[in-house]
């Protein structure tokens, strides 16, 4: 609970960080109770929380984290990402410029990113993102930007609003734009958003397809025993809400590696090169940064997706279309890593 409180803490005091806390079980908790589910969510985080304090790994060293954490509260937050002009907008979802020029032929590239974290992930700082590489290897860079829910009058959507009424027109958009089929570039749940345009699109918007670190079959990742196990707390919690909060979210990142976090924070305190401090210090804040997401889109995915494994079974349906790979009808490059948590 110490460790919690104080990432919580550090959080809400980092310099320019504003309000965005990274928020684990005690937050979750506190959120499930306040919408009826108190009882069946803390029994949950009890138990998590329990098993986690008997099992602690010997590298996990309590002054080496408390030495990270102060120095992380003392280095100011930096805004290094441009702003880059809207190319077309549909609902809150946004397609935005990242510039660049189509060069030898080369496809134009439309960045997808996840919706549960900001896209700027995949365009983070100088010398330091997929967009500038893009660009500086001679493509014309397009990058969605998902929107926030809670800052907007349309929602709550469903993932059938999301892919065939938000991502398929900005695909065509981006394809009118640049003059030809566009190459799709997915990275996490925006690699799954992505099957599913491309499968619907064909080859005419979407020429090429690449996705990274995307989930397929669900039962083979932690999460599947997570949503099983939490589904009978989580549905009221859903269905009480029009949005599932960042701190929710957070802690169930957190709850599936809890470790994780002490261990980048004990990195960074010891971590003395300049620019890969500055590195580390972005993605800290992207991770503290994250969206709420739509309550119909997040009962479809932690749900549908994880514990019932839909997408695998070939039970993912938009609209009338069943989202399988076979119907992939353009070239299709797959990325994967063999140390990820959440996409083994």
């Amino acid at each position: 609970m110490s460790w919690q409180s104080s990432q919580a803490f550090l959080h809400g005091q980092r310099a320019g960080a504003g309000q965005r806390p990274v928020v684990g079980m005690a937050a979750a908790a506190l959120l499930a109770s306040q919408q009826g589910t108190a009882q069946a969510a803390l029994a949950h985080m009890q138990a998590a929380l329990q098993s986690t304090l008997n099992n602690i790994p010997a590298d996990i060293h309590w002054p080496a984290f408390q030495a990270g954490l102060a120095k992380y509260a003392a280095t100011p937050q930096q805004h290094v990402r441009p702003a880059y002009p809207e190319l077309a907008k549909v609902g809150r979802v946004s397609l935005l410029d990242a510039g660049g020029t189509a060069e030898n032929g080369a496809c134009p590239v439309v960045l997808v990113p996840s919706m549960v974290n900001r896209g700027y992930i995949l365009d983070l700082a100088p010398n330091f993102s997929l967009a500038e590489h893009l660009r500086n290897t001679g493509h014309r860079v397009l990058l969605l930007d998902w929107g926030d829910p809670t800052h907007s009058e349309d929602k709550p959507l469903t993932l059938e609003n999301i892919i065939a009424e938000r991502l398929e027109p900005l695909l065509q958009a981006a394809a009118k734009a640049t003059g030809g089929p566009v190459a799709v570039v997915g990275y996490c749940m925006g690699g799954l958003l992505s099957v599913a345009a491309a499968v619907r699109l064909g080859p005419e918007i979407v020429g090429k397809l690449a996705v990274a670190a995307m989930p397929w079959d669900f039962a083979h990742t932690a999460s599947h025993a997570h949503m099983q196990g939490a589904a009978a707390w989580l549905q009221p919690l859903l269905q009480a809400s029009p949005i599932l909060e960042p701190t929710a979210i957070a802690q169930y990142f957190w709850g599936l590696d809890p470790w994780s976090p002490i261990r980048r924070i004990m990195a960074y305190g010891t971590e003395t090169d300049p620019a890969r401090l500055h590195h580390l210090t972005l993605l800290e804040d992207w991770l503290a940064d994250g969206l709420a997401i739509d309550s119909p889109v997040a009962h479809e995915i932690l749900l549908g997706w994880y514990a019932e494994n839909n997408v695998f079974k070939g039970n993912w349906v938009v609209q009338g279309t069943p989202i399988l790979p076979q119907n992939l009808k353009m070239p299709v490059h797959v990325t994967l890593t063999q140390t990820d948590i959440l996409v083994p």
